[in-house]
């Protein structure tokens, strides 16, 4: 009895993990939670997605998110059902252990009520109303991985059931290659194999110069961020000098955790070229 009883235990489990709605699938990025199933999927290509990077809060009396990006890409959205005998914090400390084991960099995380109001989160921001669950449940947070933005919802909702939205956001960017021939601004990825990159357009045209570009909007005072961001740019300058490019050819420019109205700024270093 009590193998037979482990048996159907077993197929249940079976059952339940392969209930995912039709045409779904698991991002290539991560693994789902043990026995979760896909309730809602959608594809988007060429996206402008508003990436939250703050809490909620009043603004013209209007609830929106204090801090937000918006960021053009490829959109995966996957909302998951989450086992009944597990909790929003498991499912989302089961992802997010995995984003630190890929070296992503967190963004902005909250958790509870500090999030603000979850009918918000569901109806506004994530536009699923499954996700409108108990405030003091919930949890998100936003990370990046080279060119990927990952958003991470969780929330018990009234009859008890624990969901979970992933959304991750693949941004699209120019050739690094075109984009110092063109002086469009870019953002540096991997910026040990970049720096070569550049150091070669440099040395191969001559009446060229760059612009490094810092920001940094991690936690912190304006000043801590405009240090950081300084020193991060210095020390990208030294490299590139180092490589044999010559002083006035690379010039530095810090917005610490400053940036244009509606253009919020992302830790990190971009360059642009320009005539000398």
């Amino acid at each position: 009895m009590l193998r037979l009883l482990i048996v159907l235990w077993t197929l249940s489990g079976q059952l339940y993990a392969a209930s995912d709605i039709r045409g779904s699938a698991d991002s290539n990025l991560l693994e789902r939670f043990p026995r979760s199933f896909i309730v809602q999927y959608e594809e988007i290509k060429d996206h402008d997605y508003r990436l939250v990077l703050g809490g909620l809060e009043k603004i013209n009396g209007v609830l929106a998110p204090e801090k937000q990006q918006l960021i053009n890409g490829d959109l995966t959205r996957i909302t998951y059902r989450i086992p009944d005998n597990h909790t929003p914090d498991e499912a989302f400390e089961s992802f997010t252990r995995q984003l630190q084991a890929l070296s992503a960099e967190r963004l902005f995380h909250c958790v509870g009520r500090e999030c603000g109001s979850s009918n918000q989160w569901a109806n506004n921001i994530l536009k699923y109303s499954r996700l409108y669950g108990v405030d003091k449940t919930q949890q998100f947070s936003a990370s990046k991985l080279r060119n990927t933005y990952i958003s991470l919802y969780s929330v018990r909702r009234g009859n008890k059931r624990v969901y979970l939205r992933l959304d991750l956001l693949e941004s699209a960017l120019m050739d690094l290659s075109e984009a110092l021939i063109s002086g469009v601004q870019t953002e540096l990825l991997e910026q040990e194999a970049e720096l070569s990159q550049i150091s070669d357009f440099l040395k191969e045209n001559v009446s060229k110069r760059i612009w490094i570009i810092s920001h940094d909007n991690q936690e912190g005072g304006r000043q801590e961020q405009l240090d950081r961001s300084i020193e991060a740019a210095e020390a990208f300058r030294k490299r590139l000098i180092a490589s044999g490019v010559s002083e006035e050819r690379v010039l530095i420019h810090s917005l610490g955790g400053f940036s244009a109205a509606g253009n919020e700024s992302i830790s990190g270093i971009s360059v642009v070229t320009e005539d000398m």
